[in-house]
């Protein structure tokens, strides 16, 4: 990975992961999936990447994964 691709990412805190923890659960109970699903590793590698590259807010989030 570039430097340059590196610099353009967000930083997570202690509450962006809660956040993200939440909504990844969330989107599990709703497809009955676990955690360790190949599934839901999935959505999470995803969830972050949107997360790093600047979608932050929860709704946008959710309606994302909602693609998945």
């Amino acid at each position: 990975m570039s430097h340059k691709v590196a610099s353009q990412k967000r930083a997570l805190s202690s509450n962006d992961l809660k956040m993200l923890d939440g909504l990844l659960k969330e989107w599990c109970e709703s497809r009955h999936f676990g955690i360790l699903d190949s599934e839901t590793q999935e959505a999470a590698r995803e969830l972050v990447t949107w997360f790093e590259f600047g979608v932050g807010r929860p709704h946008q989030l959710r309606e994302l994964l909602s693609t998945l």
